[in-house]
């Protein structure tokens, strides 16, 4: 039994779809059952990381965790191991190695340590740029055909949070990957003013990209996240590494599939668009 947290979310959805469709025993593991709003049939458990207690139900029967970051790593993992769990594949971010004295780098470094030094089996999935964060200009193309961005040249490998579920589904069943960090990004770079264009031939419009400047994206961004995320996020956006921009074979070669593009993953995802 697989029990997957953040089930209702790019990342922990998909995984859910892809277990249940080869036939693997899952749980989802979410705060509140009844507004999590997930497939019919799903298995469901209700638990929450900052009580560990409230966990013992979700983790009984259960020998594989898929973990979002809490920030409560070590109670959570010691209340698993007494459950039974013995394998854990964490949701990591490529900011560990990239960047790991920003504040994104620096908690899920800690994360991980936590992780490492809980005696169970591990693997670390660390990803760049994510294709759903392109999901918050709903609004904007809700009010019409454009869509203002900063940093419109700068290209991103971004991931399809599909091949992202294929390699933890690979890590949750498969052994061999024990102990192994993943960094994972889609095949090719691809800059905002690409991925308009992307997500208009997906829905049938003509879509328009506008650069804003990065005050006015992070007065914007902080409505809805912290400063400290909103700073990381634009320098991240805005200033990339050269391992940031680089496009990595990683998700071939854990899964035996090439990673997807942004124009599959808009195609994918026309419906939330619309």
């Amino acid at each position: 039994m697989i029990l997957v947290s953040g089930a209702s979310g790019n990342v922990g959805g998909e995984l859910l779809r892809q277990l249940r469709t080869e036939g693997t025993a899952v749980r989802a593991l979410t705060r509140n059952a009844a507004r999590a709003g997930l497939p019919a049939g799903t298995g469901v458990a209700e638990g929450d990381f900052s009580d560990p207690r409230s966990l013992t139900k979700a983790f009984s029967g259960a020998d594989a965790l898929f973990l979002m970051m809490s920030g409560n790593e070590t109670a959570v993992l010691a209340e698993a191991a007494r459950a039974g769990i013995r394998r854990v594949v964490f949701l990591s971010s490529m900011a560990v190695d990239t960047r790991p004295d920003s504040f994104i780098g620096r908690v899920h470094r800690e994360a991980e340590q936590a992780i490492a030094a809980s005696g169970l089996e591990w693997t670390f999935l660390r990803p760049g740029q994510f294709a759903s964060n392109t999901l918050s200009w709903r609004e904007q193309l809700a009010g019409g055909d454009v869509v203002r961005t900063p940093f419109a040249r700068v290209g991103l490998p971004a991931i399809h949070p599909g091949d992202i579920a294929a390699v933890a589904r690979t890590a949750l069943t498969q052994d061999g990957h024990a102990g192994a960090a993943h960094s994972l990004t889609g095949p090719e770079a691809i800059t905002p003013v690409e991925q308009v264009a992307a997500v208009g031939r997906a829905i049938g419009r003509e879509l328009r990209h506008e650069e804003i400047t990065a005050e006015q994206a992070a007065e914007q961004m902080s409505a809805h996240m912290p400063p400290e995320i909103v700073a990381a996020s634009l320098e991240f956006l805005g200033d990339p590494t050269d391992a940031e921009t680089q496009a990595l074979p990683v998700v071939e070669k854990v899964t035996g599939k090439p990673a997807r593009t942004f124009e599959e993953w808009a195609r994918d995802n026309a419906d939330s668009f619309r």
